[in-house]
């Protein structure tokens, strides 16, 4: 069974004001579905805790604005429900396409070195080549005036 937390115990676990929590309740009230029967005071369940903090995250951690944030939990909402798939799992998802995206940067990197290799390769052989058709012309002359001064 899920413990339900006061607005005190809630404020208290998250370290910031009781009227913060209340300012963020009226601001992301479509992401806190938080319960008050009549004539008691509201509770939060364990979910308005992870999303408040998410919202703590992303407000003072992260520096989105409310609008920002709201966008940004929106999206989560979409992806978690479009995929299925638990926020731990996304987290996890997040990581490895970032990981993915490193090691594609790395081989990039690694492939533009590689070109400049094959470039100055191709420029080394153009030189040499043109140092043995010199060369082989040179011969040619040499022989010529041999030939001339008999």
């Amino acid at each position: 069974m899920d413990q339900e937390l006061t607005l005190h115990q809630v404020a208290a676990i998250l370290q910031v004001e009781t009227s913060t929590v209340r300012f963020w309740e009226k601001e992301f009230a479509e992401f806190l579905h938080v319960k008050a029967k009549k004539g008691q005071h509201k509770r939060f369940s364990q979910n308005n805790l992870e999303t408040l903090n998410q919202i703590k995250e992303l407000l003072y951690t992260d520096l989105y604005t409310v609008k920002g944030a709201k966008r940004r939990l929106e999206m989560d909402r979409m992806l978690t429900g479009a995929l299925g798939i638990e926020n731990n799992f996304k987290t996890t998802v997040f990581f490895m396409f970032s990981a993915i995206m490193q090691e594609l940067q790395n081989y990039r990197e690694e492939s533009r070195k590689l070109a400049d290799q094959v470039r100055e390769l191709r420029s080394q052989k153009t030189k040499i080549e043109e140092q043995l058709s010199e060369e082989k012309n040179k011969g040619f002359f040499d022989f010529l005036k041999t030939k001339m001064q008999v």
